[in-house]
């Protein structure tokens, strides 16, 4: 088989994986089939934009009898794999032509947790080492493996990450009965919480010796330390929603305990697809509303400073889907608005909906500089007045006519 159609093969089997945004559409895979390979590169989200990234399995082959993936061991599929160099190689190749920035690197699990987890590993290994790349790698950690193995990958990655696919024992049987949310998926988490928190004392470390050193050695070391600085090293994982019959209050939970406990840098949510061939092929979709309403809850935890009990939820335990998140709690606490915006602290000014963490750092510095006097600053702020006036007033004066209500019939006609 060509090197270029083994390739296609096990992008489109990484269709599966998320970070940053949706996976492979359908029409980029019916692209990788018609050998348009520079067309289905995909794109991450970063806080410049987006990154081009080859994103790809090393092999397609696993062990494992998960209910919704099409490379389950039971799934009826041609399998290929590339050797560490091979991958490595290729990948070099195709950043030397301006097609990637940097790697997405998983696999199915072959043999067992730590002779794959060691393929992937030598891979980066390779392309710092042999090709001296400095850019973007992002490793996946299969679960269960061991703690040398995973500080092995955390030597050469900027990201690693684990799917722990449900947020309970109970809601990964339901997908993936020979895996274990307690035996494997946890302790995972632990031992990659671990690595990064040695990195970062590491990291801190040789700060401290370059200082020490002086500032005519700062630029050069620090060039060196970029291969394996621990301040960038960060963790994430991926939930499948929808397919265990999971609450988004479970998914939440368990979201919010990973961010606490396991130096969890972000939580990933993909939208249950069945796939022709798997075990839950004749499955319901996952309406892509609740996926997004997820990444929106999960900001106001990480970002916003919401707790947990402050979301609200329906009587099932999920979001409602006709409003965000944000916009159902102002409408939940009429008591707290509207708000000054001349003098609202900033934990305030995020708490109005269309308001996020920069727009409130900006609001508070253009009060400082005396430069909030009218509608028109808060337009060249930013400030999407057609959501947040209704919650605002401007020197005791409020902002639109638009009410609460209005707002909902207007998310609710975009949505659809």
């Amino acid at each position: 088989m060509e090197v270029a159609e083994k390739l296609q093969m096990l992008i489109k089997d990484a269709n599966f994986e998320c970070e940053g945004g949706k996976s492979l559409s359908a029409r980029s895979v019916q692209q990788l089939k018609e050998q348009r390979l520079h067309e289905s590169i995909y794109h991450a989200k970063v806080h410049s934009g987006t990154m081009p990234l080859l994103k790809t399995l090393l092999t397609n082959a696993c062990i494992k009898n998960c209910r919704y993936c099409p490379i389950a061991s039971y799934c009826d599929h041609l399998v290929v794999s590339f050797k560490p160099d091979e991958m490595a190689k290729l990948f070099m190749a195709m950043h030397k032509s301006g097609l990637v920035s940097g790697l997405f690197l998983s696999s199915g699990i072959v043999r067992d947790p730590d002779t794959t987890q060691e393929l992937l590993n030598d891979t980066a290994k390779i392309l710092r080492s042999r090709y001296g790349f400095q850019g973007y790698i992002h490793l996946k950690i299969m679960p269960g493996a061991s703690f040398e193995a995973i500080k092995e990958a955390g030597r050469w990655a900027n990201r690693i990450s684990v799917n722990v696919e449900a947020p309970n024992e109970h809601r990964l049987k339901v997908i993936a009965p020979d895996k274990s949310f307690q035996s494997e998926m946890l302790p995972t988490l632990q031992n990659i919480s671990k690595v990064i928190t040695q990195k970062r004392m590491e990291w801190l470390e040789r700060r401290k010796a370059v200082h020490r050193i002086g500032k005519g050695w700062m630029a050069d070391l620090d060039e060196i330390a970029k291969l394996t600085v621990p301040s960038v090293l960060s963790s994430t994982t991926q939930f499948v929603v929808g397919a265990a019959g999971e609450t988004d209050k479970e998914l939440l939970q368990t979201t919010k305990h990973l961010y606490q406990q396991f130096n969890l840098g972000r939580a990933y949510f993909s939208a249950f697809r069945p796939i022709c061939g798997t075990k839950m092929e004749n499955e319901k979709a996952e309406n892509s509303i609740r996926e997004r309403r997820l990444y929106q809850a999960d900001f106001l935890l990480r970002r916003y400073g919401f707790e947990l009990d402050e979301l609200i939820f329906d009587e099932n335990g999920n979001l409602p889907q006709d409003v965000d998140p944000k916009l159902a709690w102002a409408l939940k606490h009429p008591e707290c608005f509207p708000i000054e915006i001349t003098k609202a602290e900033r934990e305030e000014l995020l708490r109005v909906p269309g308001i996020g963490p920069e727009t409130a750092d900006k609001i508070v510095k253009a009060r400082k500089e005396g430069i909030l006097l009218t509608t028109d600053d808060l337009l060249r702020l930013g400030i999407p007045l057609n959501r947040a006036s209704p919650f605002l007033t401007l020197r005791g004066k409020p902002l639109g006519k638009k009410s609460p209500k209005e707002i909902i019939t207007t998310e609710q006609l975009r949505l659809i």
